[in-house]
């Protein structure tokens, strides 16, 4: 079982216990929502610290003094000045501290995954779905055409270094919340990006100067809310 299944599973088992508590009387006081949206803020946090992103340090730690500011007695500093603060520190950290570089040779060294969640594709349409997991698909595709992709508390890695398209053009459709989507494409992509982002990020990695002669042009949809879509040519 990996390790974010189990801490996921413990914090819903325990929101389910105390819900249950106090539905019987036994406790009160307790805010469920709060101590379920901290776990899930916490979350964020602790697995955006690892990656520098600021953005998705401070913020959770601003929603944090915002659901308890009366116990904390910081009425006056929330919600605004508190989120105003946040997105300060987040930009001014971002632009002192850059961020680690994702080399492409991570897309042959991904042991960690189960292998029932190594996935192969050869169609014209490929799908993608994630909630609370992780998924590595290999595209084989050789008219592809378009890939819809979504996922919540997650990780994918999606491969398409294989995948042909004869038109010269496809689109990826991508819907990110909390979670981390790594596209792997050839040189030869030329991507249009047309996401909208709301604290979230889309980097390009590895990108050679060299373009080759036949460009496919893929547009890329969609959104990206707390999360990363990065972009490593192969």
């Amino acid at each position: 079982m990996k390790r974010k299944e189990l801490f996921w599973g413990w914090i819903f088992i325990l929101a389910a216990v105390f819900f249950v508590l106090s539905q019987f009387g036994y406790i009160s006081g307790i805010n469920l929502f709060g101590f379920f949206a901290t776990a899930i803020l916490l979350y964020i946090m602790i697995k955006n610290i690892f990656r520098l992103n600021f953005f998705g340090i401070f913020f959770p730690a601003a929603f944090i003094l915002i659901i308890f500011d009366d116990e904390l007695k910081l009425t006056a500093f929330t919600p605004w000045p508190a989120l105003l603060t946040a997105l300060l520190l987040s930009i001014g950290f971002s632009m002192i501290i850059k961020r680690r570089r994702e080399w492409s040779f991570f897309h042959i060294k991904h042991n960690h995954y189960d292998d029932d969640n190594i996935v192969m594709d050869d169609g014209k349409s490929v799908n993608c779905t994630t909630v609370f997991g992780d998924c590595i698909k290999y595209v084989n595709s050789t008219n592809f055409k378009k890939a819809n992709i979504s996922i919540t508390f997650g990780d994918i890695k999606i491969y398409f270094d294989k995948a042909v398209v004869p038109s010269g053009k496809a689109d990826i459709h991508v819907n990110v919340s909390f979670g981390d989507v790594n596209l792997y494409v050839p040189r030869n992509w030329h991507i249009i990006n047309k996401t909208q982002n709301f604290f979230g990020d889309l980097s390009f990695c590895d990108k050679s100067d060299i373009v080759e002669a036949e460009t496919v042009e893929v547009t890329l949809h969609g959104s990206i809310y707390f999360g990363d879509v990065k972009i490593v040519y192969v």
